[in-house]
């Protein structure tokens, strides 16, 4: 038996199964949202996109769950307009906020008067100093608090906010205390603004806007007296009104004017279907913006508005007061703030939006999104069903062998070499820190099943010796006929990786992903290290059994 351990087919197993082993006592497995509980979004794209583009667009989104402090996260790409999104997250609350950051495109823009002033490319960095503000305070004699994201504009952009707010504010009188009075006009904050829509919607949703808005709202950053012919401006959309018997004809004919220039039409979700069928054959991209609650106006989330800032006398050049444009102060540091009803509504408010600067805007809107939630429970179920199928599986390998060779020289040493398998592949996926789904499982079991076939090659293989040859032609016979079967393993082991590949490129369905490389990860391993030591046990068993005969 010395004698086998020498050879180095054996030598190399061993050293790899240490390997692994080490690796599952310090990493341990990790598993995904099958086995631990958590929920996946399919994420649908409004168009087909290059795979260079669907690489940005995961990435992006990659980065966005983790920046929110997710762990366990998992997006790959589904073809070429879906994105899977998996995370080990089933609260229902944390859920609904983590879909409205998903269904987001994150294009932030900054408004005057319809102008833009700066969007979020523009934004060179957030600070995140709370010296300097950034953070969640207390509302001063309020029961809310409030949120300050302080950040710094590029140069550009800043040049030209300040040169397009210069002197934006009216004096409206004089003050012994503070000194002059000023009334100042208001930039927009717009997160995915439905730039040049139109916008349809009941007219009585347009008068409860109107008194909603000009009550103010601070919880959604709204201030007292908002105008909403001036938000529309600085949205930069029209509006048209619909009753419950549908279009007007000079409504239908306003629309068909309007379809020339506008290719969205955002409609209140009480606008009937027969309105949305008609905006559809006048070539309108139809989409519902649902009203969020009765303190926020329906118009204020049709087109993604999230902040009304008024400028300062300061920002205008008007404290102290500089009279040339050319001579105007450059401001490149601003902040945005907001306002929670709790602590953790507040914070959730200020990471969202600190996210969505950071990562950046998706190149393509979001068509829909579904999900789809599994339970710890039912996880830790789908793992132990996992494990009892495996050791089943294995039990009717060994009794399949064990009927065809009837011997438990030949029958255990096989099945060694199948837990072999296993251990060094979950050794791999512990040090890779791979997260092992139901396909990867199911990968472990196929590469299994793959080895068992080629160890019955390898010694089908041996078994056709003539018994009556000379020691020395059964040297020969023994060589040649391993390495006959080596070609053949081989040829089946290629087979099977490129049958893989395609799946593994994302030509097939994104979640086989993970039963295509653990099954080519599986058939490496066989080839490369389990099936030449197996070989070389088999060839030893053959030879002492021959002596022994003699």
């Amino acid at each position: 038996m010395r004698e086998l351990f020498k050879r180095w087919q054996v030598l190399l197993l061993l050293a790899v199964l240490a390997f692994s082993f080490v690796g599952l006592l310090l990493n341990g497995l990790d598993f995904g949202v099958e086995f631990n509980g958590g929920t996946i979004f399919q994420i649908q794209l409004d168009e087909k996109v290059s795979p260079d583009k669907m690489g940005t667009i995961t990435k992006i989104i990659e980065a966005r769950l983790n920046g929110i402090g997710l762990k366990d996260t998992k997006v790959v790409p589904f073809g070429d307009d879906l994105v899977s999104a998996q995370i080990a997250e089933t609260d229902p609350k944390r859920i609904e906020q983590l879909e409205t950051l998903l269904k987001t495109q994150g294009k932030f823009e900054a408004t005057l008067d319809g102008g833009l002033l700066f969007e979020g490319s523009d934004i060179v960095q957030v600070i995140k100093d709370p010296g300097r503000g950034y953070g969640v305070h207390p509302s001063e004699g309020a029961k809310t608090y409030g949120w300050v994201m302080p950040f710094i504009l590029n140069d550009k952009a800043a040049y030209n906010f300040s040169k397009k707010v210069f002197h934006r504010c009216t004096a409206t009188g004089f003050d012994p205390k503070k000194g002059a009075q000023y009334d100042c006009d208001s930039t927009f904050f717009f997160i995915d603004r439905p730039e040049g829509a139109v916008i349809v919607m009941p007219e009585s949703v347009y008068s409860d806007d109107v008194a909603l808005l000009q009550a103010g709202n601070s919880l959604r950053s709204i201030p007292r007296g908002t105008s909403i012919e001036l938000l529309l401006r600085n949205a930069d959309v029209n509006y048209v009104f619909i009753d419950a018997n549908g279009f007007s004809t000079e409504q239908l004919a306003s629309l068909s004017g309007l379809s020339k220039t506008s290719k969205t039409a955002v409609v209140h979700d009480s606008v009937p279907e027969s309105a949305r069928a008609k905006l559809s054959e006048m070539g309108f991209k139809v989409t519902e913006a649902k009203e969020q609650d009765k303190g926020t106006p329906w118009i204020w989330t049709a087109v993604g508005a999230r902040q009304v800032i008024s400028i300062t006398a300061g920002i205008a050049n008007l404290d102290p007061y500089v009279e040339d444009p050319k001579d105007a102060r450059i401001f490149s540091d601003l902040l945005i703030q907001g306002t929670g009803q709790t602590a953790d509504e507040a914070r959730a408010d200020l990471k969202n939006l600190e996210v969505l600067l950071i990562t950046g805007s998706l190149p393509i809107g979001i068509k829909n999104i579904s999900k789809e939630s599994v339970s710890p429970l039912l996880g830790r179920e789908f793992l132990g069903n996992t494990f009892v199928i495996g050791i089943i599986a294995l039990a009717l390998v060994a009794l399949v062998i064990f009927i065809r060779y009837r011997h438990p020289k030949v029958a255990l040493p096989i099945m060694v070499t199948c837990l072999s398998e296993i251990v060094i592949i979950l050794g791999f996926v512990a040090w890779s820190r791979f997260q092992l789904d139901l396909g990867s499982v199911t990968g472990i079991l196929a590469s299994v099943g793959t080895g068992v076939d080629h160890q019955i090659i390898i010694m089908d293989e041996l078994l056709r010796r003539k018994s009556g040859e000379e020691e020395n032609i059964a040297d020969v016979s023994y060589s040649m006929r391993i390495k006959n079967a080596f070609f053949i393993i081989m040829a089946a082991a290629a087979t099977a990786i490129v049958t893989m590949m395609p799946v593994f490129f994302g030509f097939s369905i994104g979640k086989l992903k993970g039963f295509a490389l653990i099954t080519v990860l599986g058939v490496l391993i066989g080839v490369l290290i389990t099936r030449p030591a197996f070989s070389q046990y088999a060839e030893y068993m053959l030879r002492q059994e021959q002596k022994a005969g003699k």
